[in-house]
């Protein structure tokens, strides 16, 4: 049905003088009576309130996939990094597991018995790295925050 068959019914509303004069302007720009003036931008806003709700959708979702994609490749990293470890370990493993044959060591001594000046300095060292990369990370993750605000900045 469109406007001129569907069944009117009058409907008194009490509007300020420049919202009475838009919708005169509208109703002679669009050569029809101020009711289907009005009717007409009720419908346009209805349409165009979808499209806004579809525009957000579309912005929401592209801020979702755009974050995403910085966790999906910090995930790879991390995978990358997990399976070098994974490989790295084994390797020890088994070196150990061949040394330990060929010396034919009865038992094990572990660090909680007895600890050597060596494996204190390895700790030391290992715990220095871990420091280090951690620094560096922190210093890089500073760097990125400093230019996505600036960037920020720059937009406004």
């Amino acid at each position: 049905m469109n406007m001129t068959e569907e069944k009117k019914q009058g409907t008194y509303f009490m509007l300020s003088t420049e919202t009475k004069e838009k919708i005169k302007v509208a109703a002679n720009e669009n050569h029809m009576s101020q009711a289907n003036a009005i009717a007409l931008m009720v419908d346009a806003y209805f349409e165009n309130r979808e499209e806004e709700h579809i525009l957000l959708k579309n912005t929401i979702s592209n801020l979702l996939d755009e974050k995403l994609a910085f966790m999906k490749d910090e995930m790879n990293r991390i995978q990358v990094a997990t399976n070098v470890i994974d490989r790295d370990t084994k390797i020890i493993l088994e070196f150990m597991n061949h040394y330990y044959l060929v010396n034919k060591f009865k038992n094990l001594i572990t660090t909680e018995e007895f600890k050597t000046n060596g494996m204190d300095q390895a700790e030391q060292l290992v715990q220095k790295r871990i420091h280090k990369q951690r620094k560096k990370k922190l210093d890089y993750e500073r760097q990125i925050e400093l230019k996505k605000q600036k960037h920020s900045e720059s937009q406004e």
